[in-house]
């Protein structure tokens, strides 16, 4: 009788051990699957130029695995800042009262005051020379940037692309070059909204 009772103590705990493992291994699976997911979006990601023929790319920051986007709610403005590994940036901003959708921007000012465009710094970190350069000159550049494609079906995590052509124009005197020709420049991003990032 007692040795009945054992086995049946034994089965039963056997099972529970069983169980627990295998809700534990299901949560790490699904737990997985997300950050694959995930990875494989980031992976996904690009912004690259070609500058006078030279091919430019800014890479997802090595601390967060992804690009520093931002999108100001009030201003119903877009803003891309990417840098490359040499340490040169370039802000890609663009906005729309009607919202972000496909279609194209200008650089340009908005009811607030706020400049949409394309900024490009080259100069590396300790350089004193400022080379800045923007589209945000006169002509206004009408078609600054194309958006192609804004997906939010993943409610988490917004999938925006498009390209941008322009021809930047130097800001100060120091910078010899007076203009420079982008060209072939695409990117595809990936915003996640949060408390700080609000949706759109």
């Amino acid at each position: 009788m007692i040795s009945n009772l054992k086995s049946i103590w034994f089965l039963k705990t056997g099972l529970i051990v069983f169980l627990v493992a295998s809700l534990l291994s299901c949560n790490s699976d699904s737990s997985n699957k997300k950050k694959e997911e995930v990875n494989s979006q980031n992976s996904d990601e690009y912004f690259s130029v070609k500058i006078n023929g030279k091919l430019w790319q800014a890479f997802p920051s090595k601390e967060f695995k992804e690009y520093n986007l931002s999108y100001k709610e009030l201003d119903k403005q877009f803003s891309i800042f990417a840098e490359a590994e040499d340490g040169s940036r370039m802000d890609l901003s663009f906005h729309s009262k009607q919202g972000i959708k496909v279609g194209n921007y200008s650089s340009t000012k908005n009811d607030n005051g706020t400049q949409s465009g394309i900024f490009y710094y080259p100069e590396a970190k300790t350089s004193d020379k400022e080379l800045a350069s923007t589209t945000f000159d006169v002509p206004v550049q009408e078609n600054t940037v194309h958006i192609t494609r804004v997906d939010k079906s993943n409610k988490d995590a917004y999938v925006i692309e498009g390209t941008f052509n322009p021809t930047m124009y130097a800001l100060y005197e120091t910078n010899l070059e007076r203009s420079t020709k982008f060209s072939d420049g695409k990117f595809r991003v990936i915003y996640r909204p949060s408390s700080m990032d609000p949706a759109f």
